[in-house]
């Protein structure tokens, strides 16, 4: 590379991703210094152009193919990108897969831990995970960063989309739903919760997959007066609706596969706090600020009843006017771990120092 050229970074899988935010936000900040051209590696398949003329390959959730074609084709990206010399960057984003669990994802996983310059991880507790246990002189932490921004505000009504009324307080799941997200165990704790709160309402809005997930959570929801199910993308325009109409967010991940929330970051982005377990970046945030209601479960029983108790807990502040201090919180914790103060850390990940 020129000295004094822009450092060329090709990212996976691509940037623009309506339904994930992440990389474009970072590639923002890298482009604003005026140090670096980025890219995404299927924004240029797709363009016919070459990823291999960049220097930097950012690999996220790379070892996670859901089928051996998809396999193949990363095999052949990678061994190509660590031949030609290519300086790589990992994110790891989850503990491992959310859905598929195939062996060869391992063999992706092995070459990442081989060749990868920089292991980045958001959290603190990743430095445990086993699988990193001989590679930690390569693993850097940098945290996620905000979502300042990143949804415009919007005049869509959301409780008279829903049928809301004015005055019910609305606790939010928003996002992409999967089995790891157990919005099941959500809907069954919620109606622990109703019984104390009868104006509550749950609000579950996202895309639904696999379709089996779908059809379990319409006969579980089906003509509940109390729950209002969406299954369907929400366009990033509507989203400032739906966070402001919130008293709050659940999250109610897995530990299996869950390290860090986005849901979590972006809420804190807009004064919201969460409903969610202890997983390994909220252990993070409480550290810093207490602006979220954390939980811990052993068991899915468990789960079920300490996530209906900390949801009573939640709706008790919103309407005392306590939640306001998380909230207030949350915002400040955002502030003080934007993308631009965490910005030298992050451009160290591309740049030999």
């Amino acid at each position: 590379m020129r000295k004094g050229a822009k450092v060329k970074v090709c990212f996976f899988p691509q940037l623009e991703n309506s339904t994930n935010l992440f990389l474009a936000n970072l590639v923002r900040l890298l482009e604003n210094t005026g140090r670096f051209e980025c890219a995404g590696f299927y924004d240029l398949v797709r363009k016919r152009l070459s990823p291999f003329g960049y220097d930097v390959f950012h690999f996220n959730w790379f070892d996670q193919c859901e089928n051996f074609s998809s396999f193949l084709y990363r095999f052949y990206i990678l061994v190509r990108a660590i031949v030609s010399g290519k300086r790589i960057v990992w994110t790891i984003h989850n503990i491992e897969s959310h859905d598929s669990l195939a062996s060869y994802n391992k063999i992706l996983r092995f070459l990442l831990l081989r060749h990868s310059r920089v292991i980045h991880v958001m959290s603190e507790k990743s430095f445990a995970i086993p699988f990193l246990k001989k590679q930690l002189h390569k693993v850097k932490l940098v945290p996620h960063g905000d979502y300042f921004g990143s949804y415009p505000e919007s005049d869509l009504d959301v409780r008279e989309k829903f049928g809301i009324a004015p005055d019910a307080p609305i606790a939010l799941f928003l996002g992409a739903v999967r089995s790891y997200k157990n919005v099941d165990v959500l809907v069954d704790s919620f109606e622990q919760t109703h019984k104390k709160f009868p104006d509550a309402v749950l609000l579950v809005c996202g895309q639904v997959s696999p379709r089996e997930y779908l059809d379990r959570l319409k006969e579980k929801i089906s003509d509940c007066p109390y729950i209002r199910f969406y299954p369907e993308f929400v366009p990033n325009e509507n989203v400032y609706s739906y966070l402001k109409n919130a008293a709050f967010l659940v999250a109610p991940y897995s530990y299996r596969s869950a390290l860090n929330s986005g849901t979590v970051l972006m809420a804190c982005s807009y004064g919201k706090t969460v409903v969610t377990p202890d997983i390994a970046n909220v252990l993070d945030i409480q550290k810093q600020a207490d602006c979220l209601y954390v939980y811990h479960y052993d068991s899915p029983e468990e789960h079920r009843k300490v996530l209906a108790q900390t949801m009573d807990k939640a709706f008790e502040d919103y309407l005392s006017g306590k939640m306001r201090d998380k909230e207030h919180a949350a915002m400040e914790y955002m502030k003080r771990n934007s993308w631009e103060m965490h910005a030298d850390e992050w451009l160290s990940l591309y740049e030999e120092r």
